[in-house]
């Protein structure tokens, strides 16, 4: 009906392409771009666009006024908006812009490290961009179908802002399927390194396998955590779990921790903690490698009833989206009570979460819960946020995804 009144008032069939070419939000959809929320899902809209996938497409009411222009997808998050209002950008030049932008954003906040987040999506203006820098290697994620068909020119913007000698695509998440977007990792510029970056991450160097490491390489988000709890490493016994390759033991060892046991499920990520705790002519003695599950561990550990002065907690995200919030919490409360159990009078305990569905106040909540069950008494010494080069928009809570709290335990 909406179709048919636009051809009476119109008349021309090249309009009624163009159209045709519009997707059209229903109320719902109406009050997301009011918010200037990016998400458009196909429940917003009450008109399908008759588009290919990764096309720029206008965003109208139901009147046809033009309220913003987005990329669209095949899935059921259906289009990422890169602007809002009527203008129709040039893409690849709004991607120089904004990357540009990010990139002295990073500048201010960051100074000029050598290993950051240069583009955080949403965050960004560049919904389906995530861009982390190793030194001059960009490891680049491109999970949107209307970014990815034009990888090499994305990859060669990127290179005209920054000096850099590659430029890695490490698309290799299975949701990129609902995208239609193949999983591969693969040089865009340059060539693949032949072995492991040696980067300075925090204060300290760690090795970084931008082709096979977790996530782009590492986990950049949690680079300064380690640095909240400095006044007490010193002589102490402490606990890493969920440790992948040492960052927070390397930071323990580096401030005068007695002894670390580090707990990760990979053989290989111990191994490359170890490379790191001698990259950084750390004693290594001091580090006690425990490969395997962190729950048996740590049931293992209860029964020994084996005391520590820190206990890290940085466990993967346990709730992905809603539907496992029951579960997750679960699972962080049994983390929690065990970790508390381990410690020491006048201990502390770093607690993370990077699930964005869970909040920090659900966190600290089930944080309170487990204090009770290990019948501590626990103050709140820091909060932990993601850092500047990982941003939240304010219009889009999913941005908003670490949170964690340094406990002092009695």
């Amino acid at each position: 009906m909406y179709i048919n009144s636009i051809v009476k008032s119109d008349g021309k069939a090249r309009s009624l392409k163009k159209d045709l070419r519009r997707a059209v939000l229903n109320g719902s959809g109406m009050q997301r771009v009011a918010n200037r929320h990016p998400w458009i899902f196909r429940s917003n809209l009450i008109q399908i666009p008759v588009c290919e996938p990764g096309d720029l497409i206008a965003v109208a009411d139901r009147e046809g006024n033009v309220v913003a222009r987005g990329l669209w997808s095949e899935s059921e998050l259906c289009i990422r908006i890169l602007t809002f209002g009527s203008h129709e950008p040039d893409q690849m030049a709004l991607l120089r812009k904004r990357a540009e932008e990010a990139l002295a954003l990073r500048k201010r906040w960051c100074g000029d490290g050598e290993a950051f987040r240069w583009v955080h999506g949403e965050a960004d203006g560049l919904p389906g961009i995530s861009a982390d820098l190793y030194g001059d290697v960009l490891s680049l994620q491109l999970s949107v179908f209307g970014w990815y068909r034009h990888a090499e020119e994305v990859a060669k913007i990127f290179r005209k802002i920054r000096k850099l000698s590659a430029v890695i695509l490490r698309n290799d998440t299975k949701y990129l399927r609902k995208e239609g977007i193949p999983q591969e990792v693969k040089p865009l510029l340059g060539s693949m390194p032949g072995k492991p970056l040696c980067v300075r991450i925090g204060d300290h160097l760690e090795l970084i396998d931008v082709a096979e490491g977790q996530k782009t390489g590492t986990y950049l988000d949690v680079r300064n955590v380690p640095a909240l709890l400095d006044p007490v490493y010193k002589g102490a016994r402490v606990l890493d779990c969920f440790a992948y390759q040492g960052h927070f033991t390397i930071h323990a060892l580096a401030h005068g921790a007695a002894e670390v046991t580090v707990i990760d499920q990979s053989q290989t990520a111990l191994d490359r903690a170890k490379e790191n705790i001698l990259l950084n002519d750390l004693p290594a003695d001091r580090a006690v490698m425990r490969c395997g599950n962190a729950f048996d561990i740590m049931r293992e550990l209860d029964g020994n009833r084996e005391r520590y002065d820190v206990v890290i907690m940085d466990p993967p995200p346990f709730s992905p989206s809603r539907a496992q919030l029951d579960s997750a919490r679960r699972g962080y409360k049994e983390l929690a009570v065990r970790g508390l159990r381990r410690l020491s009078s006048g201990g502390h305990m770093i607690f993370m979460s990077c699930s964005h569905a869970f909040s920090a106040q659900m966190l600290m909540e089930t944080l309170a819960e487990a204090a009770k069950d290990a019948d501590k008494v626990c103050r709140v010494v820091r909060e932990i946020h993601q850092p500047y080069d990982h941003p939240a928009l304010l219009s889009v809570p999913e941005t908003d995804y670490l949170k964690g709290f340094v406990l002092g335990v009695e």
